[in-house]
């Protein structure tokens, strides 16, 4: 037995409309995934947003923290709390680079790019086995699309910042 919710559609329950409600299927989708990956998080005892933060830092050093937040879609106030206890953790580092001494730029420690390199290979087949069900085509093509959208909406890399969670 599992605590996954059953496929409504497999459940006899028409969806009518909702089948392709953008937010309807979203929030179905973002449910699943987030099941699925309860597991690693508890296996390495990591935070909500920690593996993004990591590897964004990871491909993007000495990013400040105010582009981090617009591309891990975090409000400010989320993400300071996130990098402070990163920070708490040596998994990262702040420091000044620039004219501008209230910008941080954020940089991995060694411990965390060795954390991030060891969760690397879960993380991969974690997204291969989520992806599983598509060919090598209609992956690229879902995050074509899926770009696609996110390109034409305000707010997630815009100024207006991100969600709490």
């Amino acid at each position: 037995m599992t605590d996954q919710p059953e496929d409504p559609a497999e459940a006899g329950i028409r969806l009518g409309h909702l089948e392709t409600d953008l937010s309807f299927v979203t929030r179905i989708l973002r449910t699943q995934i987030q099941e699925r990956n309860a597991r690693f998080y508890r296996a390495h005892g990591a935070a909500g947003g920690e593996v993004a933060v990591l590897s964004l830092i990871a491909m993007n050093p000495g990013m400040t923290q105010k582009d981090l937040a617009r591309a891990v879609v975090l409000k400010k106030s989320a993400l300071t709390k996130l990098v402070n206890e990163m920070d708490a953790q040596g998994l990262i580092e702040r420091r000044k680079e620039c004219a501008d001494l209230r910008l941080n730029a954020l940089h991995l420690t060694p411990h965390g790019q060795e954390r991030l390199a060891r969760m690397r290979p879960e993380m991969t087949a974690l997204q291969e086995a989520l992806l599983a069900p598509l060919s090598p085509g209609e992956r690229v093509m879902l995050f074509e699309l899926l770009w696609r959208l996110v390109g034409s909406l305000e707010g997630p890399f815009g100024d207006e910042g991100g969600s709490d969670a």
